[in-house]
């Protein structure tokens, strides 16, 4: 990929054309505000992401640019194939899924899903969201961190489950929905992932960790569940 390139730098003073957010950020689409984070007020900065091995990890892309202006959307590997990319738009609540190189005019998410292979060696490695736009490159500087940590195989989910668990806190617990959207399968299918990484670690170990924190409006909460379980060898 040639001429000039542009590195994101995370500065909230002007408004970025590409930008990473986790699976749990909400983010507009239908609005004037299309494109905008509406929660969490900070959303996670998504540069060095931890992947688990046999398993999948998703991220949310946003291309803002104003109406009419076209691009073309790309995600680069280094090494090439370390992980098998699969991109899709949002509709609505539905995922259509698209082939790279993207073509788009006008603001648009996209879901970035990766799979890591049981047999992937543990290192960082280049997964980067490429635009080009305006004549020019715009790269989202992201290096994945795969981990020790190996999803064993087990029952894929299905849609007769249409609510699933309480996962670790009781009362104070998240839901993770198969049937509402294609956005809800796919956390629902990361979840499932995480329920087969907690089988090694006592209940009682999870919620001494996490229980006692207050309720909290945070969409990406759950997260400090997934990194600690994605710190498990």
């Amino acid at each position: 990929m040639k001429t000039a390139v542009f590195l994101l730098l995370a500065s909230a003073a002007c408004a970025q054309p590409l930008s990473v957010y986790s699976e749990f950020a909400h983010i507009e689409t239908m609005t004037d505000a299309a494109g905008k984070v509406t929660a969490p007020a900070e959303p996670r900065e998504i540069l060095s992401p931890a992947i688990a091995r046999n398993a999948f990890s998703s991220f949310q892309i946003v291309v803002d640019v104003p109406r009419g202006t076209p691009y073309q959307l790309y995600v680069a590997q280094n090494p090439e194939n370390a992980v098998e990319v699969t991109l899709y738009r949002e509709n609505g609540e539905k995922l259509e899924r698209v082939d790279q190189p993207v073509s788009g005019n006008g603001t648009q998410v996209f879901w970035m899903d990766l799979w890591t292979a049981r047999d992937a060696p543990v290192a960082r490695i280049k997964v980067e969201p490429q635009l080009h736009v305006n004549n020019d490159w715009v790269i989202y500087p992201m290096e994945a961190r795969v981990v020790s940590a190996t999803v064993p195989e087990g029952p894929r989910p299905n849609q007769s489950d249409p609510i699933v668990w309480a996962f670790v806190c009781g009362s104070r617990r998240v839901y993770f929905s198969y049937a509402n959207s294609d956005t809800d399968r796919i956390r629902f299918r990361n979840a499932q992932q995480d329920v087969a990484l907690s089988k090694t670690v006592p209940k009682e170990d999870l919620q001494k960790l996490f229980c006692d924190k207050p309720e909290s409006a945070d969409p990406e909460w759950y997260l400090r569940i997934r990194d600690y379980l994605l710190r498990l060898r």
